[in-house]
């Protein structure tokens, strides 16, 4: 095969028509969803040919060196790769892009285009049912892979203990100072002071908290890698930072940050509730599928989470405005999660 190509402007119709075992005559590439959160660079292609789809997504890795860096350091190609290759098969009851090519040395991965399916929009917020429906989804991947014997196989997908996760308390006093400046007077004081104080905890945070039993978790369970079709299905995409953690790390990140405030205080209980359901028609003990205990472990994991906030404000580009905006919404919508929830007195600051 051709060179596998190492950004937009190198695909070319020899590597696609090789990569997806047809032949491609002509073809056209729009870049989409840039500047929202991808690890990489995303195109449609639209192609012309025989034995090949009327269009697919093409998907490489960053051209930028920072988030080269990061990336490699975070293995998020690796991951991706390995999971469409390796794992995605094996994943019941959760509605996957159906992968048409990937290699790993360099990343490159092709995948269905899911139009006219669109995805949910994060800044927005999702309707009751994209919430409904992606609470179900959740369950369906952990209740499958809960305390799952052939976890402990996927090494190559780090843990809860990983150092990525850990150095939140080293990097913490890097960007606290920047994370107020923008933030402190829209934000409740009781939970900026028990970041403060949670920071140098982390890490003997993440061993107790590991101690729950680990399930497989999307690891950037948000709304723009959700894709809803007209019939209400959805579909999950971008697996690049797929973890084996506490099942709870999932819906931090979705009830936390992804809900607009007034809407998760009105639904939250009904969410977790949903949830709850679900794992246990999947056979999930009831210890772990406890409606107290997850609001417990969510609880902890949001207090992390805008912990975490000092780490990510270090690589936020003010001038991408929906980039900006994101992190704002994520930021407010989280501090407000973490007071409702009286995180730090969970935790005993």
């Amino acid at each position: 095969m051709g060179g596998t190509p190492l950004t937009m402007s190198d695909v070319d119709g020899t590597w696609l028509s090789e990569a997806l075992g047809g032949r491609v005559d002509d073809f056209s590439i729009r870049i989409i969803g840039s500047g929202e959160g991808f690890m990489g660079q995303l195109g449609r292609v639209s192609l012309r040919g025989s034995g090949v789809p009327s269009s697919v997504i093409v998907k490489l890795p960053t051209a930028d060196p920072g988030g080269q860096m990061i990336g490699q350091m975070m293995r998020v190609w690796e991951r991706e790769h390995r999971f469409y290759t390796e794992v995605a098969h094996r994943v019941t009851g959760v509605r996957l892009a159906k992968c048409l090519y990937s290699t790993a040395e360099p990343y490159a991965l092709i995948l269905e285009d899911l139009a006219p399916a669109t995805p949910g929009d994060q800044v927005a917020g999702p309707t009751a049912e994209q919430a409904r429906t992606a609470i179900d989804t959740a369950a369906a991947l952990h209740g499958q892979w809960f305390d799952h014997p052939d976890l402990a196989s996927l090494d190559w997908m780090p843990g809860i203990d990983d150092p990525m996760s850990a150095s939140v308390g080293t990097m913490f006093p890097m960007g606290w100072p920047m994370f107020l400046e923008r933030y402190r007077d829209s934000l409740p004081a009781r939970v900026l002071g028990w970041c403060e104080t949670f920071a140098p905890m982390v890490e003997t945070w993440m061993t107790k908290y590991s101690d729950w039993p680990c399930t497989l978790i999307h690891g950037d369970f948000r709304l723009d890698n959700m894709f809803y079709s007209a019939d209400g299905s959805m579909t999950l995409i971008d697996w690049q930072l797929s973890m084996r953690a506490p099942s709870t790390t999932d819906l931090v990140y979705f009830l936390g940050t992804n809900l607009p405030t007034e809407m998760r205080r009105q639904m939250q209980d009904e969410l977790i509730d949903r949830y709850c359901l679900g794992l246990r028609a999947l056979g999930v003990p009831d210890e772990w599928s406890d409606h107290d205990r997850i609001v417990q472990g969510y609880a902890e994991g949001v207090l992390f989470y805008c912990t975490s906030f000092a780490a990510s404000i270090l690589t936020l580009d003010t001038a991408n405005e929906r980039g900006a905006a994101l992190m704002d919404s994520l930021v407010r919508r989280a501090f407000s999660a973490a007071d409702d929830l009286d995180a730090g007195s969970r935790l005993g600051l």
